[in-house]
């Protein structure tokens, strides 16, 4: 580095140094020659020269010296000039080299610069193209979503319809089986209605007959005990309530309606008391109907004599 200082103060144009230099480098040059030429001199027998010539001689050697000088002096200047304009070409490539690293600096900087605001503008374009696709791709899910949503509630309103067309063919079926199954025992009541009215009819009739079977047999054996007085006429009736129990013991018998003739209404109790046990049918239903309590007329016509 001190090396490199000293050699900037050597070439330096303004500086003493290079004629300082220069100088010292043309004496110790002429000591030198002067030390060579020298021992030649010794050596050589010289013949005496004369006073002039010797003078001419120191004077041309003088000249030689001078002129050796002046040159040195001369491609000492040459060579600081040389210095002077090479460093000045050093300091001008220099600072030429110094631009031009500035300006690829400079370039380099603005090139990055520009490198990075592209590769910012490519990163913003490609953020703005992610979040595109990603709000494309949100838009395109909830699409497939809401469509996928409409077509599970489409599924569901089409079973849900499916559920109410088999339920109402469901209720359907059932109604014609209920109204089938209600005509069936409808028919199956009517059915058993009308074979009850028939059974009924039939056991009305059964009984009527019954009935009129048992009235005559009561009759017949009431007319048989009846002991009738000599002052009734055919045209008299005696009409008698009469109780019964499921034995046919006679519990109470009375006149409902009188002959007018006392004698002949006392003849009919008595006959109706002399005849208990009465008949009575087996059908304890019909007796209860019939024969619990009934009425029944009398005449003398009909009175055994």
């Amino acid at each position: 580095m001190a090396f490199k200082s000293w050699l900037n103060k050597l070439v330096d144009p303004h500086s003493y140094s290079i004629p300082v230099v220069i100088a010292v480098l043309v004496h110790g040059l002429v000591i030198v020659l002067l030390a060579i030429e020298w021992p030649t001199e010794k050596r050589q027998v010289a013949e005496p020269k004369p006073r002039n010539i010797q003078a001419k001689v120191i004077q041309t050697e003088n000249k030689q010296v001078l002129k050796r000088q002046q040159e040195a002096k001369k491609r000492a200047e040459q060579r600081r000039k040389d210095a002077w304009r090479k460093k000045q070409l050093a300091q001008k490539k220099a600072a030429e080299k110094k631009a031009a690293a500035k300006k690829a600096a400079q370039n380099a900087a603005a090139k990055k610069k520009a490198q990075q605001e592209l590769l910012a503008k490519q990163k913003q374009q490609e953020q703005k193209r992610l979040a595109q696709e990603k709000t494309k791709k949100a838009l395109a899910e909830k699409q497939a979503q809401e469509k996928l949503a409409q077509e599970k509630l489409a599924q569901q309103k089409r079973a849900e319809e499916k559920r109410a067309q088999e339920l109402k063919e469901q209720q359907a079926f059932e109604q014609a089986q209920q109204a089938a199954l209600l005509e069936s025992l409808a028919q199956e009541e009517q059915q058993r209605s009308m074979e009850k009215t028939l059974a009924e009819e039939q056991q009305v009739q059964k009984n009527a007959v019954i009935t009129d079977n048992i009235i005559g047999q009561i009759q017949e054996k009431i007319y048989q005990t009846w002991r009738y007085p000599p002052s009734a006429r055919p045209n008299m009736t005696v009409m008698v309530s009469i109780q019964l129990v499921p034995t046919g013991e006679v519990i109470n018998v009375s006149i409902t309606k009188g002959s007018g003739i006392e004698a002949i209404d006392r003849s009919v109790l008595a006959a109706v008391k002399r005849a208990s046990p009465l008949p009575v049918p087996n059908d304890n239903r019909l007796f209860e109907q019939k024969f619990r309590n009934f009425s029944m007329e009398f005449s003398p016509k009909d009175a055994v004599w």
